[in-house]
């Protein structure tokens, strides 16, 4: 042993103080996640300082909750930014508690086809009638209207522990919303047929209560509000999997992460002389625009047809990316990203456009995510357009 290492650990005394195994830190030094100090350049034997390891207890820990290889990298680039771990810590819980609550779906799923003569159990809800009536509104754009995908064609209400989450999408965007609320039963979906759910949202709009009490069973979904009833019965079809979708086509770390004021870019978007192209599809021609970074980082207007508009989205505020504090604009600089979108369907994403919003993004042709920043259930997903 030199006299360098031995001021050093070896990887066996680093796995004992950290709780990973010596293959795991094998593992992490590969992954470029935790790299040892030193190598020894004969053996191949690796070395570690003290202040590594507190950095290994942290992978430890992350790698017990089932943490993606990317999220752990990304934990250990900003454990001295508590709020950016944070942020990761709780969007990992959600996926675990989203998880968790398709297991009892599906189990309970399983029951019945088991025993179909099972009496039918059913969940009921209370919720707020203004929150639900907001949430059917953030999703109601995106039904399908395609014939042919029936199963599109509807709204998908999913019951959990301690609310309801609604999702709808047509192919080209998908979007999300979530109402807490007091529940009593076990977690169930069921798939609203769009004409029963644009009568609720008119139900919705009645004043005399406070709250929606919400009945699902298997058979019908039962939404009183002020003394009224309305039942719909849902429709035959299993949604797609839409978590797994999300999963697949986001990831978990956005290469950008945007955030800008929902009103200004909606005022943007809206102003005569916005630049845009046309594309068709399936016979229909779209107007399409394209989105940017500016020289600072924050987002902007661009033209899709390859000129840069004058200017940026009056009032966006500054951007800060996802990774290691660096700006938005990332290693390519801001001319490196250039996103065309369907202005119809972002339009529909701000709905009314009011408050702070994130956008989340890979590059310009992977979906985009429009979210609130008060609300990390509510999101919309874009599918770009290639120009």
């Amino acid at each position: 042993m030199t006299a360098v290492e031995s001021e050093l650990r070896s990887i066996g005394e680093l796995a004992r103080a950290s709780g990973l195994t010596v293959s795991a830190l094998r593992f992490y030094d590969r992954s470029g996640v935790l790299a040892p100090a030193r190598v020894d350049p004969v053996t191949g034997y690796r070395w570690y300082t003290e202040e590594q390891v507190d950095p290994a207890r942290l992978v430890a820990g992350l790698r017990r909750v089932g943490m993606p290889l990317a999220g752990i990298a990304e934990a250990l680039r900003n454990r001295h930014r508590p709020a950016e771990v944070h942020r990761l810590l709780d969007a990992h819980l959600r996926r675990l508690e989203d998880g968790l609550a398709d297991a009892r779906r599906e189990l309970s799923r399983i029951r019945s086809l088991i025993d179909p003569e099972e009496t039918i159990v059913t969940t009921r809800l209370v919720l707020s009638r203004t929150d639900l009536a907001a949430a059917v509104d953030a999703v109601r754009f995106a039904v399908g209207a395609d014939p042919g995908l029936p199963v599109l064609s509807g709204v998908l209400v999913e019951v959990e522990p301690d609310g309801v989450r609604l999702v709808a999408t047509d192919r080209h965007r998908l979007a999300v919303a979530r109402v807490g609320g007091t529940v009593d039963g076990p977690p169930v979906s069921a798939l609203l047929p769009v004409a029963a759910v644009d009568e609720l949202r008119a139900l919705l709009d009645l004043d005399g209560a406070d709250s929606a009490e919400v009945v699902v069973a298997t058979d019908r979904v039962t939404v009183t509000v002020a003394g009224r009833p309305l039942t719909a019965v849902p429709l035959p079809y299993d949604f797609p999997d839409y978590r797994r979708l999300l999963r697949a086509q986001l990831g978990d770390v956005p290469t950008y992460r945007i955030p800008f004021d929902g009103a200004a870019l909606r005022a943007a978007l809206t102003a005569d002389g916005v630049p845009v192209c046309h594309r068709a599809h399936e016979g229909v021609e779209h107007e399409v625009v394209a989105l940017g970074l500016d020289g600072r980082g924050e987002l902007r207007l661009v033209d899709p047809n390859g000129v840069v508009a004058a200017g940026g989205v009056a009032g966006v505020e500054g951007v800060e990316g996802a990774a290691g504090g660096a700006g938005a604009a990332g290693a390519g600089g801001p001319d490196a990203l250039r996103v065309a979108v369907n202005r119809e369907y972002l339009l529909d994403a701000l709905g009314s456009g009011d408050g702070q919003l994130v956008l989340e993004l890979d590059g310009p042709i992977a979906p985009l995510a429009v979210r609130r920043a008060d609300d990390a259930h509510a999101f919309s997903v874009l599918m770009p357009v290639r120009l």
